[in-house]
């Protein structure tokens, strides 16, 4: 069984797999602006990462400093 700190990142792994599916075959910011629906369905992967960032325990971002999460949470990354 997963603990909550493994769940919240098996999620963000699986949320950057999807932005990079989604993204694979764009150019370029505008081909991704024109793409509706590949810009939102990357877009909510950007939500859900900052979701789980955010149910990460401070335990497990205090031992694991060297990532900035509040910085990676607020871009979505």
């Amino acid at each position: 069984m997963l603990t909550k700190d493994q769940h919240c990142l098996e999620s963000i792994l699986e949320a950057i797999d999807r932005i990079m599916e989604y993204t694979s075959g764009i150019k370029s910011a505008d081909d991704l602006n024109n793409d509706y629906r590949n810009f939102d369905a990357t877009m909510m992967n950007f939500v859900v990462i900052g979701e789980m960032i955010d149910k990460i325990s401070d335990e497990f971002k205090k031992k694991h400093s060297e990532i900035e999460w509040v910085k990676s949470k607020d871009s979505g990354i």
